[in-house]
């Protein structure tokens, strides 16, 4: 199901790299242009020097205009490697898949998992805790745990996955599963097919701001990866602050994800009447009836499909223009 969900967000991929994937390719370029005329002023001048782009600075009224198209190339061309690089990023930080490269991957894998299954353990505690304390503040604070729970973190072990990103699409996966009967799976392109414009457009947002932060991501670890080109004493400083704009980037990608499954749990549960007169079966007539209507929808949805549910992402995004 995750994979499903992941394929959903990065696939209307085309034309939306330009947003903050330019923006910020522009600003890393520029702030490591400046930090390495300021560590090695004699860059500034090309006196006396021999090097590729005082040659081509020098190289008569063209020279400029080269350099102009090299640096707006270096920009484009990031933005363009991050977009093509941001949707395996995205699977990898929500799927599981990756975890069956090898023992050692396997195992870091394990131990992601152990680690997210005690992050959700203590917050449950803390939510009962609050619960049982008593008061007006005990009863809102055991609210607000209990809703970030079930934002980040499936209930069960088996959903549990190695990143924070992977268990807020796990959770909302397994409470459609519980609560509904759905497999996302197999029920994402009928639905999808179902959506009315303004809760297409409402998904298509959502996934656009967790790309961007994906794009974002990328960029400041190639931004790591040019500390070496700089004297230690600055290197450290840049490396200090790609460090810093990485651990905000991915907190702000955890928190997009958030309204991405939040987005997506509205969509099935405003839109999923559709579907059931779509296959001719009846909507559910009580809450305690709909874990059977659902389980029925994604039985027949499943039977359609040749060889059953296939093992990768099982339903695509429809292309945005």
């Amino acid at each position: 199901m995750i994979e499903g969900l992941a394929k959903a967000v990065v696939e209307p991929l085309a034309a939306r790299w330009r947003a903050t994937a330019l923006g910020t390719s522009a600003a890393l370029w520029l702030a490591a242009v400046l930090l390495h005329v300021l560590a090695r002023p004699e860059s500034g001048t090309c006196a006396g020097s021999h090097s590729p782009v005082c040659r081509i600075a020098e190289s008569g009224p063209a020279g400029p205009g080269l350099l102009l198209l090299a640096a707006v190339g270096a920009v484009v061309g990031t933005a363009f490697l991050a977009t093509g690089v941001t949707p395996g990023l995205y699977t990898a930080l929500t799927t599981d898949d990756w975890l069956g490269r090898g023992r050692p991957v396997r195992w870091a894998g394990e131990l992601l998992v152990r680690r997210h299954i005690r992050r959700r353990d203590r917050l449950s505690a803390a939510a009962l805790a609050a619960g049982s304390a008593g008061g007006g503040r005990a009863v809102q604070r055991e609210a607000v745990l209990d809703a970030r729970l079930a934002r980040r973190y499936p209930l069960a072990d088996e959903w549990v996955k190695p990143t924070a990103c992977g268990n807020v699409l796990a959770a909302v996966s397994e409470r459609l599963d519980v609560h509904m009967g759905l497999d996302l799976t197999v029920v994402w392109q009928p639905l999808v097919a179902a959506l009315p414009e303004a809760g297409r457009a409402s998904l298509v947002a959502a996934s656009q701001a967790v790309l961007q932060r994906c794009q974002q991501i990328l960029i400041a670890l190639l931004g790591l990866g040019l500390t070496p080109l700089f004297p230690w004493r600055y290197g450290i400083w840049w490396a200090l602050g790609c460090a810093v704009a990485l651990l905000a980037f991915r907190h702000g990608l955890v928190r997009e994800t958030e309204a991405f499954a939040e987005q997506v749990h509205t969509a099935v549960v405003a839109h999923r009447a559709p579907v059931y007169r779509a296959f001719g079966l009846p909507l559910p007539a009580r809450p305690d009836t709909e874990r059977a209507s659902g389980e029925a929808l994604t039985g027949m949805l499943k039977s359609f499909q040749v060889g059953g549910p296939p093992a990768g992402p099982a339903y695509d995004w429809p292309p945005v223009v």
